[in-house]
């Protein structure tokens, strides 16, 4: 019986330790699932290229304008408001005098600063509004002009009766641009034809456009939401226009 008992504790302490040495082998072999192995890379999504570039023009929604103001002797995006007040592009003078108001007794006020547009998606128009003082106070800036670049010109046009907004947009394919005048509470759209310089207005609207919400529902078609007296969104339906149909008139 001494010699069995004695045999049976070796068996069981043999048995232990082959568990034992297990249970170490165990923790010493990397879990393929911890963060010390080795993992293949999260695939970054691929991004459809034609349906990236088509993002913007399907939200119509445009980008912030930026308008800037030049004095004489002052330039910007290569427009030149020379001393003696003429207007120059890369050197070459595209209007040698900029009159702003014709006063009934015959005399002529001209330009002492230029409010200029950024450049058209292309970069190849910019609008102009001349100014008849120096500050916002000191005179009107209702006589515009449209620079045409690529044909190296600028040419007065007729949008609105002040001059309208530091505002326009262009269509996709650049043949026409639009504007807006608000005046006493309601919100008055131009319609540009860029080729033939012919501009016809829309109907006013029932109130002020929020023209922050403007956007194009095509090539020649644009809505824009309607604010309340309190200068707040309304749930009145948004303006709605069509350029071909205004020129078809």
């Amino acid at each position: 019986m001494k010699l069995n008992g004695s045999k049976q504790r070796l068996i069981t302490a043999a048995i232990g330790f082959w568990v034992m040495s297990s249970a170490i082998a165990g923790c010493n072999t990397i879990n393929p699932r911890s963060p010390s192995a080795t993992t293949t890379p999260t695939p970054v999504p691929t991004v459809n290229p034609s349906s990236s570039a088509a993002a913007p023009s399907s939200s119509g929604m445009p980008e912030v304008q930026q308008w800037t103001a030049i004095l004489k002797g002052d330039s910007v995006q290569g427009l030149t408001f020379t001393i003696d007040g003429s207007l120059s592009f890369q050197g070459k003078v595209l209007l040698t005098e900029i009159p702003v108001t014709y006063v009934s007794d015959g005399d002529v006020m001209y330009a002492q600063r230029l409010i200029i547009s950024d450049p058209s998606p292309s970069g190849r128009f910019n609008v102009i509004k001349a100014c008849e003082g120096t500050t916002n106070e000191s005179g009107l800036c209702w006589a515009v002009f449209l620079v045409d670049r690529q044909l190296e010109s600028a040419e007065k046009i007729g949008i609105a009766k002040y001059g309208g907004q530091e505002w326009v947009q262009w269509t996709a394919d650049e043949r026409y641009a639009v504007f807006a005048e608000s005046t006493e509470g309601i919100t008055f759209f131009v319609a540009l034809d860029l080729e033939s310089r012919e501009s016809k207005m829309f109907e006013q609207t029932s109130a002020s456009a929020d023209l922050s919400t403007f956007r194009w529902i095509d090539d020649r078609a644009f809505e824009a939401k309607i604010l309340c007296d309190n200068q707040a969104p309304c749930t009145a339906s948004p303006f709605r226009g069509n350029i071909t149909t205004l020129f078809a008139q």
